[in-house]
């Protein structure tokens, strides 16, 4: 009876130490048996954008062993969203999308008191977008020259739409109308986000706009969205027609890589987990064409890889932010 009892106590405990998790090999292969629970994914933009396509279309191929849970936190051009990333517990139960070029623009612009690109820890970059220089069916225009001619003719007239200000894609905006010769004779308006910039060009607001592929496809698609420059030394493989700005003579180029991130302190081995997981996802064939038809370009490169290019970037900008702070001093 007593050998009987001793055996079942034994049993009980090694079924016990088991059920407990046993580190990186446990469970679905994370630290200590992660993901224990969902984990959400903080999108700092509004639904139907670039950011937010990317998430949803990311989670229907993502099996990190839970749940993921999609949560828009919109305001400030994405900051606000960034900072309630950042400021979570680095448990590795919620992660964060976003672009560096917004996160080196927080830092530069004076908006953010931590230097985000620099304190994030970076999981991984799944995508490529890119700048295009749009208008509406209604104006006319089919060429950037036509556009040209006719702020050439008509000053003070046209609006152009970007995503925030005194950031990078506000700096690429006037770059572009400086290299086109009509920056002082249009007006630039600064919309939070690129779904509020196209709103505003599909309701005759704006005239032109600067945005991303991805805010822009679907309308392009749909033929309420007239594409005339892609921001990039050659032409892309989305749209092998549309002309690129090195080869009119304007030399502002701007591709925006999209990724994840975690907060400041969190577990290398769950960012490992996680980059791990997002590279299958990004060598699914399935995947890249979902990600071609919404806009982007599948580009898998790993957290240190891309931390250490945007820390490249951020140098390489700063001539572009000191000249934005004089025009608004």
């Amino acid at each position: 009876m007593k050998k009987a009892l001793s055996l079942t106590l034994a049993l009980l405990m090694i079924l016990a130490l088991a059920g407990c998790g046993g580190g990186s090999g446990s469970g679905s292969g994370g630290a200590d048996g992660y993901p224990k629970k969902d984990v959400q994914i903080v999108i700092p933009y509004a639904p139907g954008g670039g950011s937010d396509n990317l998430v949803r279309g990311t989670m229907q191929y993502l099996d990190l062993g839970a749940t993921t849970v999609a949560i828009n936190v919109e305001g400030a051009s994405g900051y606000i969203g960034a900072l309630q990333g950042f400021n979570s517990a680095n448990d590795g139960y919620t992660i964060m999308t976003h672009n560096e070029m917004d996160l080196i623009s927080y830092s530069m612009s004076g908006q953010a008191e931590v230097e985000l690109y620099k304190d994030l820890e970076y999981i991984c970059d799944v995508v490529t977008d890119y700048n295009l220089l749009c208008t509406s069916p209604d104006t006319g225009w089919t060429t950037a020259q036509e556009a040209i001619d006719y702020i050439n003719a008509n000053p003070g007239t046209v609006t152009v739409g970007c995503t925030g200000s005194n950031n990078v894609n506000y700096g690429t905006t006037m770059e572009l109308l400086k290299a086109m010769g009509v920056y002082d004779k249009v007006t630039i308006v600064p919309y939070d986000g690129g779904a509020a910039s196209e709103t505003a060009l599909q309701g005759n607001h704006i005239q032109l706009e600067v945005n991303s592929l991805a805010d822009t496809a679907s309308y392009i698609a749909a033929g309420t969205n007239v594409p005339l420059l892609v921001c990039n030394e050659e032409r892309i493989e989305a749209y092998p027609d549309l002309p690129c700005t090195v080869e009119n003579g304007f030399n502002v180029t701007y591709g925006k890589p999209r990724g994840f991130f975690a907060p400041k302190g969190t577990d290398q081995a769950i960012l490992t987990y996680i980059s791990s997981k997002m590279k299958e996802v990004c060598d699914k064939p399935e995947f890249v064409e979902a990600m071609a038809n919404l806009g982007f370009t599948v580009a898998y490169v790993d957290g240190p890889a891309a931390k250490e290019r945007t820390l490249a970037w951020a140098e390489s900008l700063t001539p572009v932010f000191e000249e934005m702070a004089s025009i608004g001093s």
